[in-house]
């Protein structure tokens, strides 16, 4: 029924180019449809409908950022509605295909390639056959191909993949980056328009994604070769457990992406009207939309971490390997955010752009009107008007004009520039969910309604009633008839307590914290990816020396390297932030917490009091001391420390705000300066009484620039 040998697309530019150039290839897998499945505990991989588009928008993105040759190889099973996939057996992930396709990657990369894998599909788990490497109760994940239903496919295990990747950084001397969306953990999830990447529908009381169906275990090399890759790519002989996922040791030989930690869910969605697809892809390709040429993979690392976690905070991508190291490899060709008007329809007072679904492009995106010929779009005069996009083909968008801009000022053939690079949404969507599975006495029916009443009269615009696609936040009432605030795939927001239905204004307490919460999660996603001093900005967390105590000058000690995700700190300690300025310039800087209690805090300067920033010289550094604590009987907590630096006067302290249980909806504090920089724009948008649009931009403009840069700290 299935055919072994994979299907390959080759660039042209990879076609042309001498065997002896030094290409990058990437082998693109997408798995969408799955055979019938069932396994033993009467889980099943269902089917998907956002990794096909995942494969398609990354070879879009190589495709524009790559410069060299560059050759793909893709296998994608898209649902047809046939009970198969479309396309020819040749072109599917089987696990016939996907180890054909490793092999062919093996055969063909050269010293000096480039090798990129990137997986979007539902990834699970068996038992190992390796305890002396995992121990007697481990596990190899694996990546589930999409013929897994029949008892003699076998799965790509981890130690499967370590072998390749060990391979080709050994032998072949390539350089290898993987990418995975996909999970080995977790369950169903009670969103709209939301799926885990893993097994689902396990019966209860049994280990809800583990196969242990009997399946052939032999494959891509014998045991022994197998045992011997994945320790040298460990280097020590054993599986170092340097983040929280297990999909390959850890090592300096490659870079891994992985969509989450091991007890989480890897999730699909559609957010803010894009196509469905991996959430942790959509982060990724929004990350390196935002970057330049040369950026490394911790900073697209921060980012992806800052985007999820801003929409799904149950779910924590993970980044193993040299996190130094440039993205992709290579340098990449810059983004440009500009498209071409290709036709005018005065009457509708709408045009047509070169922007489709092929390039990411949303409803509601946003793009500025430029006179033909425009490349420098810091000149205001050349700008003759906006249009927000309203309907969105393969590669074509039609949007209409904005009511200030005239068609006769609008040229065929002239640029158009995505704004919405840089800025961040609005408006939000909630989803009253209305469940089956309550006691007869609640009327949760009263209890929505009353929330839907304060949403219209204190949400301000910023907050809306769900439509479609996936919603930002939904609420929900519990078998204790008390409301709870939902992330998008129906996980309770962590550290959000349940309100009485019955409590006096519970449904208005309940918006004031979505409020609450959409201006934390606002801060978070903050950065300005147009910024010319970012890389200049270096961040280190430092042990102070064995003889330092509070009080005493700060400075040395001893730098602290991440655990995965995040830093790790045992409570009741002091740890040193030391931000060095590597720029020509004076820039002035500030810290803020942001507590996992919802809160927003000030840590340098430790307060208003203090001024509004630390002015660091060039070259020069500044060094602040922290004290991590748990209370109120918890185990853990996680603290994202946010760095900004600015070239010009800027005022943080307006971003400052209690926890949840003290919910804000405005600025707490008055502005201390008088700048008009990006950041105030954004507070300006915040705190409007009534907001009408979808975004705020937080671009540097001439003259004034800004970064940020986070680093997360875990208390335990």
């Amino acid at each position: 029924m299935m055919e072994s040998r994979p299907h390959h697309e080759h660039d042209a530019a990879a076609s042309s180019a001498p065997d002896t150039s030094p290409t990058f290839r990437a082998l693109l897998i997408g798995v969408d449809f799955y055979f019938p499945n069932r396994l033993p505990n009467g889980a099943s991989y269902a089917t998907l409908r956002g990794c096909v588009n995942d494969i398609r928008r990354v070879e879009e993105m190589l495709k524009a950022r790559i410069t060299g040759p560059l050759e793909i190889t893709k296998l994608v099973a898209r649902d047809a509605g046939a009970g198969r996939p479309a396309g020819p057996g040749s072109a599917w992930p089987t696990y016939a295909n996907m180890q054909a396709a490793l092999d062919g990657l093996l055969a063909r990369s050269r010293p000096g390639d480039q090798v990129y894998i990137h997986y979007s599909g539902h990834g699970g788990r068996v038992r190992t056959k390796f305890p002396d490497l995992k121990g007697p109760d481990g596990y190899d994940e694996t990546l589930v191909p999409t013929d897994i239903g029949e008892a003699s496919t076998r799965n790509l295990r981890d130690v499967h993949l370590a072998y390749y990747v060990d391979a080709l950084t050994t032998k072949n001397q390539a350089t290898v980056t993987v990418v995975l969306d996909s999970c080995h953990s977790g369950g169903a999830t009670r969103g709209i328009d939301v799926a885990p990447r893993c097994a689902t529908g396990a019966r209860a009381g049994v280990d809800p994604t583990l196969d242990t169906t009997e399946r052939p275990t032999d494959g891509v090399a014998s045991e022994d070769e197998l045992r011997a890759a994945w320790r040298r790519l460990a280097g020590t002989g054993v599986t170092a457990r340097a983040a929280a996922t297990s999909w390959l040791p850890a090592s300096s030989d490659y870079v891994l992406l992985a969509a989450c930690r091991d007890i989480e869910s890897a999730l699909e969605a559609s957010v803010e009207g894009a196509p469905r697809g991996g959430v942790m892809t959509a982060a990724f390709l929004d990350a390196l939309a935002q970057l330049r040429a040369d950026q490394t993979w911790k900073t697209v690392h921060e980012r992806v971490l800052a985007w999820v976690h801003s929409r799904y905070p149950q779910q924590t991508p993970q980044l193993l390997g040299r996190g130094e190291r440039q993205v992709l490899g290579v340098e990449l060709r810059p983004v440009a955010h500009t498209v071409t008007i290709l036709d005018i329809d005065a009457p509708k007072q709408r045009v047509k752009l070169r922007a489709g679904h092929a390039t990411g492009t949303a409803l509601g995106s946003r793009f500025g009107l430029y006179r033909a010929g425009t490349t420098d779009f810091t000149e205001a005069d050349k700008r003759v008007g906006a249009a927000t996009v309203t309907e969105v083909m393969a590669t074509q968008s039609w949007a209409a004009l904005d009511e200030v801009t005239t068609i006769d000022a609008v040229e065929l053939g002239a640029p158009a520039r995505l704004e919405d690079v840089g800025s961040l949404a609005l408006q939000h969507a909630v989803n009253l969910v209305r469940r089956d599975d309550l006691p007869p006495g609640l009327d949760q029916d009263r209890a929505l309604s009353a929330v839907r009443a304060a949403i219209e009269t204190r949400g301000r615009g910023f907050l809306e009633i769900h439509g479609r696609g996936t919603p930002d936040y939904q609420v929900a009432v519990n078998s204790g008839g008390q409301y709870e605030i939902w992330d998008p795939s129906g996980t309770p927001m962590p550290n959000v307590g349940a309100v009485d239905v019955g409590a006096p204004e519970a449904a208005e307490q309940v918006v004031d914290r979505l409020m609450h919460i959409l201006r934390y999660q606002t801060v978070m996603k903050l950065n300005n990816p147009s910024s010319g001093i970012e890389d200049a900005l270096r961040v280190e967390l430092r042990a102070p020396p064995p003889e330092w105590s509070p009080g005493d000058w700060i400075g040395g000690g001893t730098v602290i390297e991440p655990s995965g995700d995040a830093y790790v700190v045992k409570p009741d300690t002091h740890v040193f932030v030391r931000v060095l300025n590597g720029t020509d310039r004076k820039v002035n800087i500030a810290a803020i917490d942001l507590g996992d209690d919802w809160s927003i805090a000030a840590i340098e300067p430790p307060g208003p009091s203090f001024g509004s920033y630390t002015p660091v010289d060039a070259r020069k550094d500044v060094w602040f001391a922290l004290r991590t604590s748990l209370s109120g009987g918890r185990t853990s907590a996680l603290d994202v420390i946010k760095i900004f630096a600015t070239t010009d006067d800027a005022d943080f302290w307006w971003l400052l705000h209690p926890s949840i249980e003290r919910p804000i909806t405005r600025s707490a504090m008055a502005r201390g300066t008088a700048a008009r920089d990006a950041l105030f724009r954004l507070r300006e948008a915040l705190d409007a009484d009534q907001n009408t649009a979808r975004s705020a931009r937080v671009e540097s403009s001439p003259g004034s620039d800004w970064t940020a840069r986070q680093i997360r700290i875990r208390t335990s």
